[in-house]
């Protein structure tokens, strides 16, 4: 993978991680493991539903976590920019150790590091 390529992984990597919240994945609330798998299904889910305050909080924090990754990945992107290999890779590992907290089926940030660490061997 070269520089350019690692430049345009990190764009997709940022607009998957905004969309986090919108987009979703399974996740179950309460005792009976009612799916609620975005933030506008937990939006829009009725004020009687038991788990609603849950799904609701669990998805906010989620598009939080995902505005916080992708603010990492600018991050390592400028560092890329200038070469500063060493700080892209702390920025992407934080979004990596970020991202494990949500219990997601699939990541987004831990292939990315891994190719920055075949970009950057010695980084």
């Amino acid at each position: 993978m070269d520089k350019s390529h690692m430049l345009h992984t990190l764009d997709v990597a940022m607009a998957e991680a905004r969309a986090w919240a919108r987009t979703g994945w399974l996740m179950t609330f309460g005792r009976n493991g009612v799916p609620v798998v975005s933030l506008p299904d937990a939006q829009a889910r009725p004020e009687r539903f038991v788990n609603r305050q849950e799904a609701l909080a669990y998805w906010r924090s989620v598009a939080e976590a995902g505005e916080e990754t992708a603010a990492q990945g600018e991050k390592a992107k400028a560092a890329l920019e200038r070469g500063d290999a060493r700080l892209a890779e702390g920025a992407i590992y934080f979004a990596v150790y970020v991202e494990k907290r949500l219990n997601k089926p699939r990541s987004t940030w831990e292939p990315v590091l891994a190719g920055l660490r075949a970009l950057t061997p010695s980084a």
